[in-house]
């Protein structure tokens, strides 16, 4: 981690972010460090209906709107925590809206679980 002081990391000026990604939604969830939920909401929250929620321009907004609040709260410091597989690029698009706001990324950690060796495969087709 970049800041290393003990009164740096006691304070509350540093916040944790957890972004969720699927294939049809972004949620975000802000704890402060001892893990107290602050904030917590999706791209539902700004009026997205159906397939917009997935959009790249409702993550990137979403972690604007978040920000924002933040700023308001007196926290300049995240980390970022990204989870979930996205194929439109929306959870990459709301670390830009976080740091669009003027909040300082000290990290960015992706916590997407991957199965080691997976399922038993089906049995092969005898013919």
């Amino acid at each position: 981690m970049l800041i290393k002081s003990k009164n740096l990391l006691n304070s509350n000026i540093i916040a944790l972010i957890n972004v969720y990604s699927s294939s049809n939604n972004t949620i975000f969830n802000v704890s402060n460090i001892q893990f107290k939920t602050l904030l917590s909401g999706s791209t539902g929250m700004l009026g997205l209906k159906g397939s917009s929620k997935s959009t790249f321009y409702a993550g990137q907004s979403v972690g604007n709107v978040f920000s924002k609040k933040l700023l308001a709260m007196g926290i300049k410091y995240v980390l970022v925590k990204i989870k979930g597989f996205s194929f439109n690029r929306s959870r990459y698009s709301s670390i830009e809206g976080i740091s669009m706001a003027g909040l300082k990324i000290l990290s960015i950690q992706d916590i997407t679980p991957v199965p080691f060796n997976g399922c038993r495969l089906p049995k092969k087709r005898r013919i």
